[in-house]
């Protein structure tokens, strides 16, 4: 902490730097090495735990990435492999070819990775925009899914609308950060209880945001025309058809993005699903509180193996 705070003065370049070394750091802590795999439309970067036990695939949400699951990941057993991608548009993977962000099209894309990969049997979780991907991935190829975990997970419409779709109705996004003001309020707004980010390592995550406003717009766009598909496909049907896996609901119950009664509504549709609601937890539980998420992921896994 001395040396941070000894760089307090530092360029943007030494930022970026001091930021990269962290991230690097983390990465080898969890034992993850960085990766790329040639899809169809895309060269996808994830990242991966090379072990010999269960194969997890986990999936960030909107205006993410795959680092978001660092500190989730070092506290998962050491013997399970992971696969922790940066979806198209997200990341270290670029715009793919056509633009196609929807989120059938990116669940199609992980199963390219997967069989890229050979394995045809995983769990798979998902955070936000990922929990919808996980779920649509589990209704397009249930057969390759040992469980499912649904982290604050959007698809469906929650019966009380939340501070962010209250928003959106204004014009309002406020996951797409614009400026350092906008960027200090997206980290306020989706965490309640946020990990300590040093300030070195503020400013450089802040450039990196702004820089994305363009293709998050973009996704954002395509993420919401996928809403309209889902609903015309009967999406909630397809769930309870098909989502006969194992499953459990993860959910903070501050959460300002998906309020928690969307809870209610995967429940009904999943009914066999295990909750867990995390009091004074937002968006991003396996952010905010890594240790017992990781623990509570862990024993599930175990009884679905």
């Amino acid at each position: 902490m001395t040396t941070l705070i000894g760089l307090a003065g530092c360029s943007d370049q030494q930022q970026d730097a001091l930021l990269e070394k962290t991230i690097n750091m983390a990465r080898d802590a969890a034992n993850l090495e960085l990766k790329q795999s040639q899809l169809s439309d895309v060269s996808m970067t994830y990242l991966e735990r090379d072990a010999e036990g269960p194969v997890m695939l986990l999936l960030h949400g909107f205006s993410a990435n795959k680092d978001n699951w660092l500190q989730f990941s070092y506290e998962l057993p050491e013997n399970y492999r992971l696969i922790i991608p940066d979806l198209a548009g997200h990341g270290d993977t670029p715009a793919p070819k056509g633009e196609d962000y929807g989120l059938i099209r990116q669940a199609e894309r992980l199963h390219e990775l997967m069989q890229n990969l050979k394995i045809d049997q995983f769990h798979i979780a998902g955070n936000s925009m990922g929990g919808a991907i996980s779920a649509i991935y589990s209704t397009l190829y249930p057969q390759e899914i040992r469980s499912l975990t649904l982290i604050d997970a959007a698809g469906v419409d929650a019966p009380k609308p939340s501070e962010y779709m209250e928003g959106l109705k204004e014009g309002k996004n406020p996951l797409i950060a614009t400026d350092n003001d906008s960027f200090e309020y997206r980290m306020d707004f989706v965490m309640s209880k946020a990990p300590p980010l040093p300030w070195p390592l503020r400013p450089a995550l802040m450039r990196q945001a702004v820089a994305r406003v363009d293709i998050n717009r973009e996704i954002f766009n395509d993420m919401i025309a996928t809403k309209d598909r889902l609903t015309e496909s009967g999406f909630e049907a397809q769930l309870e058809q098909h989502v006969t896996m194992p499953t459990l609901i993860i959910w903070g119950e501050e959460d300002r993005v998906l309020d928690v009664s969307a809870v209610e509504v995967f429940k009904q549709k999943i009914p066999h699903a295990e909750v867990k609601i995390y009091p004074e937890i937002g968006h991003l539980p396996m952010v905010e509180i890594p240790a017992e998420t990781a623990e509570l992921y862990a024993e599930f896994v175990a009884s679905a193996e």
